[in-house]
């Protein structure tokens, strides 16, 4: 049956986009239900191609999957998208193996942890679709088992319990519980900093502030750092830090605090690289953003790193806040290197939400 097809009533949305609000859709019709595969077409009548209609609080956005006319988002759509999306992977034992809509997918994120899967299903079309998506990945990837994360507490997909377990990223053990929120698991966008911010700190007293797991200061411990300190808001976090670095035979400290008192009781010049790496809530404050990184270059010795990132922010828009907070402390900075996301959490050209993370490692005069 071919797909419905609703033109857009008025000009206005972002040439190429993906995504298009219901303000562009006109009335939908009655019928019109979350989840639904409509083929949109522009104001002149140009096919725009077909998507999902996904209900957010009270606005409907219609994620295009497909640049054809008349693809419906079945099971035979589901099921060769997930096929190469995968394919499109490497044989990385922790990776994103889909990454929703940069794979076609709208709302399902599928993440690889040693031998376990954990799914976000955040849109009712893929949720439609959940024993299908669930089936065809065991096929693929033969975990263990897979973890599903559908907005309320996750859950495994065979009802059995999942008791904690470690991982190995770039020869460094993490501990993770997926059905534990209280716990860390492992930022995988991150896993190409890890080890190029470490390496550049032997010699360095190294503060890691939004810690996590600990990644950054374990892989800066690894490297030869004279001393590093991990903080961290979260205590569970910290305790987690703790037995990573034992688990992994380093010798680190590991401290509760908010990011920012820590950063003002700190001596100037006590240390000469800092890593920050905030989660997404703290990064959507230009207040909060701008003062972290007045107090970090404030902070740092002359030649200190800092190797700074963001997540929500296009790389322009972060590095124009970074030079303005430097400025104001009457610093200069020479930038190392700008970074982003690894291969695996693909950018489309035409959305440039699916930047998820930019980056700056920069050395501080």
């Amino acid at each position: 049956m071919a797909l419905e097809t609703m033109q857009i009533e008025r000009a206005g949305c972002v040439p190429g986009h993906p995504w298009v609000e219901l303000s562009h859709l006109g009335t939908l019709t009655a019928q019109a239900v979350e989840g639904q595969s409509l083929h949109l077409t522009d104001i002149q009548g140009h096919s725009m191609g077909c998507g999902i209609l996904h209900f957010v609080e009270r606005s409907v956005v219609w994620r295009r999957y497909s640049h054809a006319e008349d693809v419906a988002f079945d099971e035979a759509y589901v099921s060769a998208s997930l096929v190469e999306a995968v394919e499109r992977r490497s044989d990385e034992s922790c990776q994103r193996l889909v990454s929703s809509d940069a794979d076609y997918l709208p709302g399902l994120v599928v993440e690889l942890f040693g031998d376990v899967l954990w799914l976000s299903l955040e849109t009712a079309a893929v949720r439609a679709h959940a024993d299908l998506i669930a089936e065809v990945l065991k096929e693929l990837v033969n975990p263990v088992e897979l973890v599903i994360d559908q907005g309320a507490e996750p859950k495994t997909y065979s009802g059995q319990g999942l008791k904690g377990r470690w991982i190995e990223v770039d020869e460094l053990l993490y501990r993770i519980d997926l059905l534990n929120a209280q716990k860390p698991r492992f930022y995988l966008d991150q896993r190409e900093q890890h080890p190029l911010v470490g390496s550049l700190c032997e010699g360095r007293a190294v503060l890691d502030l939004f810690s996590h797991s600990g990644a950054f200061a374990m892989q800066a411990a690894r490297a030869g750092a004279t001393r590093v300190v991990s903080v961290d808001l979260e205590e569970n976090y910290v305790k987690a830090i703790g037995a990573n670095a034992q688990r992994n035979g380093l010798h680190m400290e590991a401290e509760v605090s908010d990011a920012l008192d820590y950063l003002r009781s700190s001596e100037p010049g006590e240390f000469d690289a800092i890593v920050m790496d905030p989660p997404s809530t703290y990064s959507k404050s230009d207040e909060q953003v701008g003062e972290l990184h007045r107090q970090a270059f404030a902070g740092l010795s002359e030649g200190g790193l800092l190797a700074t990132y963001s997540r929500g922010r296009v790389l322009s828009e972060f590095e124009s806040m970074v030079a303005e907070a430097a400025a104001k402390v009457g610093r200069e900075a020479r930038i190392f290197a700008r970074t982003s996301q690894p291969f695996d959490y693909p950018m489309r050209l035409n959305f440039p939400e699916s930047q998820s993370l930019s980056g700056l490692i920069l050395q501080v005069e």
